[in-house]
């Protein structure tokens, strides 16, 4: 059976991990259907080797947001300019649909395609919509969330999050709090380019725990590059077991091992650990726009399957408490594990793609 698809494809998406994996998990279940793909980025993008080859077209943009008056001046002479740029491509490559993941970067795409009358889906990532796709929503034919937002936004298809391919396997395994060995997994996902709140001092907080809980606890560590070494000094100094690095280039093989994470709380991190069914301890970052990293995990505190604290709350006793009582207890992991696998939503890009396949085109 051969599917009909005559449009072109403009995939765009911020340069943000965040934006770029959902963007990508669904670019390339079009790689056999439909040659004629085409993805856009900022220059933030290209530190993605995924991304770098598929030699996307990269666009200048600059968000409004927060910014002195010089600055808001300058997004927006740079918006007009990009605009400009994207009405070209768009018509040069003969782009049809254009399908958006959020971030100031889809800004001019999407204008350009109203003005010029093409199909644009958007996809909004987070438990609060973005600026960026809030400006649009009512205007776009297809709106799409990884959220359930339709108290707000009715005409919102809730499909999920789109997650990385290689990560979907992840939704088969088995959840166990122990490892064979009988050692408690902590996968603690600082980012390399974090803050030093979930790298050093959350370090510090580890190594006090009781003794007979460090015997029993492996320690996967993702930090700052600053602190990688002090990181690791510090945990060899107690004598646990842990695995101390600015980056995992294998995060697959490490959320299969997890007994309980430690992250930020954006979006494509707290589906990809939901996927996966392992439990979490989320530290949403304080500024996040619209505080959207603190609505997201909410979402799931609510539901029973992850716990939310405040970065304070690691300097204050509330997180070394919090994790004395989880360590202590896997039948609480257990049942967050189950609490995730019955939020998460592995077809999420497969309903993507459906949705782009089926949105008919009205251009000439």
């Amino acid at each position: 059976m051969s599917i009909r698809l005559r449009n072109n494809i403009l995939f765009v998406a911020g340069g943000t991990g965040g934006h770029i994996f959902p963007a990508l998990s669904v670019y390339n279940l079009f790689k056999n259907i439909n040659n004629n793909l085409y993805f856009a980025t900022d220059q933030r993008g290209m530190k993605f080797d995924e991304v770098s080859s598929i030699n996307p077209f990269l666009i200048n943009a600059i968000g409004f947001e927060k910014k002195i008056l010089i600055k808001k001046i300058a997004s927006l002479v740079l918006l007009f300019i990009s605009t400009i740029k994207a009405v070209f491509f768009i018509k040069k490559n003969q782009i049809k649909i254009i399908v958006g993941f959020g971030s100031y970067v889809q800004v001019p795409f999407v204008l350009a395609a109203l003005v010029m009358k093409k199909n644009v889906i958007l996809h909004e990532g987070n438990a609060v919509i973005g600026k960026a796709n809030r400006l649009f929503w009512k205007y776009i034919k297809v709106r799409t969330s990884a959220f359930n937002l339709k108290e707000h936004f009715p005409d919102t298809i809730h499909i999920g999050m789109p997650i990385r391919n290689q990560l979907l396997h992840l939704s088969h395994n088995k959840y166990k709090p122990l490892s064979n060995s009988g050692l408690f997994t902590l996968l603690i996902l600082g980012g390399s380019q974090g803050s030093s709140i979930l790298s050093y001092r959350l370090a510090k907080v580890i190594v006090r725990l009781p003794i007979k809980l460090r015997k029993k606890l492996i320690i996967f560590h993702q930090v700052r590059k600053e602190d990688l070494l002090n990181v690791k000094n510090l945990y060899n100094s107690k004598n646990l077991k842990s695995n101390v690095v600015s980056f995992f280039t294998n995060i697959k093989d490490y959320l299969s091992r997890a007994s309980l994470i430690v992250s930020r709380a954006g979006s494509s991190t707290i589906h990809e650990n939901v996927t996966a069914g392992v439990p979490a301890i989320y530290f949403p970052i304080k500024n996040s726009v619209g505080n959207h990293q603190y609505e997201n995990a909410l979402v799931f505190k609510n539901n029973n399957a992850a716990w939310l604290l405040k970065e304070d709350d690691i300097d204050n006793g509330l997180f070394f408490n919090s994790l004395i009582n989880i360590i202590s207890q896997p039948d609480i992991l257990k049942e967050l594990s189950f609490n995730n696998r019955r939020l998460r939503k592995p077809l999420a890009a497969k309903n993507l793609k459906k949705l782009i396949l089926d949105l008919k085109d009205n251009n000439v």
